[in-house]
């Protein structure tokens, strides 16, 4: 049980009598929550595979462990309330009918992600005080007391023990007005890809820079002739750009160091950068000055989080203009996320997308596979396919036998819905995998890709680019080395800014439609049918060089017979071991040709 603080044993009766009340009242939830752990039926499985890293990290543990979870953070908000706290107001009921968005919190490794995450889900009640316990002695176990609220979000040892996120973590909370997933996504410029998977999946972002010496370093250009890194928060604001993400926070976190001291003047040397920047990768000037909040903050401290921080006077909070037209004055970022961030446009009625971010084996569960409701309604009992694992001569199909949305089992999930599902009924030599998309066996309007056409911009990269060229293609969770066709048209400096039909390369900067083919098995759709589908970009290493648009997409063609078997089964995701043996085979000639 937490210790109560001092001082409030001494300001007479009536606050005696409020505490008192407080204790009663957690004894009286802590039996109440032991006797419904022994009442509650278990979804299946052993004790020991429903704490496992897999089973956290799915949600799909059993419902008795919600049910003490959500105890356990009532508790919580009762006991602040009843010693005068003002944050148990703040937070929402946990009402899951309440509509779902997803934000991601995205920004330069070190910027404070980890910990302004897990300080915001404390102050919302999310963490009890068992839990904050723990934390703490683990942390204190490491010497790193500083990452407490990070290692909430950071379960991984290999995470704990380098203090950098390396996987995307995910939690829920609740506001007045929404039901919040938040996913944490990894700062590392090596974890570029994980980070991708999940801004894949969000509404809304929170972009943060430390307003310690690593502001620069966060948002600078990179120079690859000197060996200089792209700074990874002015990265990840191009990604979120061309990811589609509409509704942007800005953070500027660390506000509490010795480099800022909470002071004006280091706000607005650092906002003036920060506004460049995105500007320069690909926000729209008046959208930053009209939409855009930038909030000064401290995530370990909890400043401008939930309340207006007193340390910095001189913040008057921000006017703004939603990008759907509601006007607006914002003072923390709970304001933001409560009354700023409004669903997007759902396309309930379009055929159903959901790209698959992730695929577990749950004992006493079974098969669960986790992905976001791109478009469409899905529903228990659905027939499905998978996508490009599923091929003619090798089938990949399944049957939907639950679904869940953050330990919670629901009937259908809808657009913007982060789920798990337990799928039966596919072949075990053909499984699902991560990057698929999942459609009704009934939808024929989808199917894996032999050829697209996007309109791309290429972005900081050292040398030109020509047909034959092969970098990694990210479409949402899905990747595949594309090759480089053709170029049908460019523009840019060299051609005075007009198109210059069927060039031979591509440079930096230059805007160009070009024709690619996936090496191995991929699914994107043309920007009119499905725009989470259309927005491609590509990675050469850790770096982003190529950003765009899919505009035409032509379905893979397949052969019949039984050599294409192998073929198709290789382009579900196995493709690399089809190269060795083309390789090999190149290998056998020049070997047998020295023989000779």
């Amino acid at each position: 049980m937490a210790q109560l603080p001092l001082p409030l044993m001494n300001h007479g009766g009536v606050r005696l009598w409020r505490v008192a009340l407080a204790v009663a009242t957690i004894s009286m939830l802590l039996v109440l929550s032991h006797h419904t752990a022994r009442q509650q039926p278990s979804l299946g499985g052993s004790p020991a595979a429903e704490e496992s890293p897999t089973n956290f990290a799915l949600g799909m543990r059993r419902p008795v462990l919600e049910s003490r979870h959500n105890l356990a953070a009532r508790t919580h908000r009762n006991l602040r309330q009843l010693i005068g706290g003002a944050d148990a107001e703040a937070a929402g009921d946990a009402d899951p009918m309440k509509p779902h968005l997803s934000v991601v919190i995205c920004g330069h490794v070190d910027s404070g992600k980890s910990t302004t995450t897990g300080r915001l889900l404390f102050e919302l009640g999310g963490i009890d005080e068992r839990e904050i316990e723990r934390l703490k002695t683990e942390a204190k176990a490491l010497n790193k007391e500083t990452f407490l609220f990070a290692f909430y979000m950071d379960r991984q040892k290999e995470e704990r023990e380098r203090g950098v996120t390396i996987t995307c973590a995910t939690k829920e909370f609740f506001t007045k007005n929404w039901h919040y997933t938040i996913i944490d996504a990894p700062g590392h410029r090596d974890f570029i890809k994980n980070m991708i998977s999940g801004a894949a999946q969000a509404d809304c972002a929170v972009l943060m820079l430390p307003a310690d010496g690593n502001a620069w370093t966060a948002i600078q250009k990179g120079n690859h002739k000197v060996g200089e890194v792209q700074g990874q928060t002015r990265h990840h604001a191009r990604l979120l750009n061309l990811l589609g993400v509409k509704q942007l926070i800005c953070c500027l976190n660390k506000m509490d160091c010795d480099q800022a001291k909470y002071k004006e003047e280091r706000y607005n040397e650092i906002l003036k950068e920060l506004k460049a920047c995105l500007a320069k990768v690909g926000w729209k000037k008046d959208f930053l000055d009209k939409s855009v909040p930038f909030i000064p903050l401290s995530g370990w401290n909890g400043d401008n989080l939930l309340k207006k921080s007193e340390n910095m006077e001189w913040w008057k909070g921000a006017d703004l203009e939603t990008v759907y037209g509601k006007k607006l004055h914002i003072n923390t970022l709970l304001d933001c996320l409560n009354d700023m961030v409004q669903p997007p446009e759902r396309k309930k009625d379009a055929p159903l997308r959901l790209p698959i971010a992730g695929v577990y084996r749950i004992k006493g569960v079974g098969d669960v596979l986790a992905g976001r409701v791109e478009q469409g309604v899905l529903k228990n009992e659905a027939d499905v396919t998978f996508l490009p694992t599923h091929t003619p001569n090798n089938p990949c199909t399944g049957k939907v036998f639950s679904i869940e949305m953050h330990h919670k089992r629901v009937q259908e999930a809808q657009p913007g819905d982060n789920v798990g599902m337990n799928v039966k009924g596919f072949h075990k030599d053909n499984p699902p995998r991560a990057g698929d998309v999942m459609i009704l066996n009934s939808d024929k309007s989808l199917t894996a890709t032999g050829e697209f056409t996007a309109q791309v911009q290429v972005l900081d990269v050292p040398h030109e680019l020509k047909p034959g060229y092969s970098p990694i293609g990210f479409v949402r969770c899905g990747r595949s080395a594309c090759k480089l066709k053709k170029i049908n048209w460019k523009m840019g400096k060299e051609t005075g800014g007009k198109k210059v039909e069927d060039p031979k390369m591509l440079k930096h900067g230059e805007m160009a439609e070009v024709v690619f083919e996936p090496v191995f098995g991929f699914v994107a759709e043309p920007f009119k049918s499905c725009e989470g589908l259309a927005r491609i970009a590509f990675l050469d290493g850790n770096g982003v060089i190529m950003l765009g648009k899919v505009v035409k997409v032509s379905g893979k063609e397949y052969e019949t017979s039984k050599k294409d078997k192998g073929g198709d089964k290789k382009d579900g995701g196995k493709g690399g071991k089809g190269d060795a043996k083309k390789d090999g085979k190149k290998t056998d000639k020049k070997k047998s040709s020295k023989k000779k």
